[in-house]
């Protein structure tokens, strides 16, 4: 595979977006080097679009203007970014378990909206001639409130020279699909979990999380927004 095809635009990845193009200048003005740039719109990317759930087959642009997303949202905007910059992008794959995906942070009342296998979506960006990949997944925010007890949702720094991925258990990986130029293909389909009841109450947990103090473990969260909103143990949404 050529640089040409880790730099093309796309329906998703529509990086020749003018609103994508002047977000990229914007972000990396100043800094010349490859890897500063790369460093600067992860960094944007991560802690100014804010975790949250809905369809993922949504263009870069789209992404950009709601400032939320899922990480396949995520990760194809960082694409786009690094594209627009002259950086070539990759999309990588992972097939994973999302119900274990998030580890101690998910309420088990929850689990039983989302399957038991998923693809996760993060980037990678060719820098002085190496792939290095990267996760803009989880913000700041969401780190923040949880990651003192929940493993998976700790802030992934990235140097621009050594992968930073999401934490994930290795038994909750089915398997490592690679990178990719390109996946309209996938973002064609529609996500199995996107069910508007099922993303409006994973979306409300979320919210809870952002909006309530940090709590002192995963128990003490999902005990006080079961409370909260009436839900028995055992109970779902």
């Amino acid at each position: 595979m050529t640089n040409d095809q880790f730099l093309a635009d796309g329906r998703y990845c529509d990086w020749h977006d003018p609103a994508i193009l002047s977000c990229a200048r914007e972000v990396t003005q100043g800094l010349s080097a490859p890897i500063a740039r790369a460093i600067a719109l992860f960094q944007f990317v991560r802690d100014d679009v804010r975790y949250t759930f809905g369809p993922w087959g949504i263009p870069a642009s789209d992404t950009l203007q709601r400032r939320e997303g899922v990480c396949t949202n995520k990760a194809n905007l960082l694409v786009a970014l690094f594209r627009a910059t002259g950086i070539p992008a990759a999309f990588g794959l992972l097939q994973v378990n999302p119900r274990e995906y998030y580890g101690v942070v998910a309420p088990p009342y929850l689990k039983p909206f989302v399957s038991d296998r998923s693809l996760h979506v993060y980037a990678a960006a060719r820098l002085e001639d190496v792939w290095v990949r990267c996760d803009p997944s989880t913000d700041r925010e969401i780190a923040t409130k949880t990651a003192h007890y929940c493993r998976q949702t700790r802030l992934i720094e990235w140097d621009g020279r050594q992968d930073a991925l999401d934490f994930l258990q290795p038994q909750h990986v089915y398997a490592d699909l690679g990178l990719r130029a390109c996946i309209d293909d996938l973002l064609d389909k529609p996500a199995r979990h996107a069910q508007p009841e099922t993303l409006a109450a994973i979306n409300d947990y979320v919210r809870f999380i952002r909006t309530s103090p940090p709590f002192a473990s995963a128990e003490a969260l999902i005990a006080h927004y079961a409370r909260e909103r009436g839900i028995a143990p055992g109970e779902p949404t």
